[in-house]
């Protein structure tokens, strides 16, 4: 698990790296489903907040000594 840590902080600490970052973080964290949205809409969507979640976590455990 921390070669996939140190993978995502590399990644992480590019300029490249942080612009996809932000890009995700903007186009899934920030997006909000209006009330008529199907049950599928919102697993998609916690689905890929989760992804962002699990990626922000394998860096900061890549940060760690």
């Amino acid at each position: 698990m921390i070669r996939f840590a140190r993978a995502f902080t590399r990644l992480a600490s590019t300029t490249d790296g942080k612009t996809a970052l932000d890009y995700l973080r903007q186009k899934i964290s920030n997006r909000i489903l209006p009330p008529q949205a199907s049950n599928q809409e919102l697993w998609y969507l916690e689905g890929q907040r989760a992804l962002i979640a699990t990626m922000e976590r394998l860096i900061q455990k890549g940060k760690q000594p």
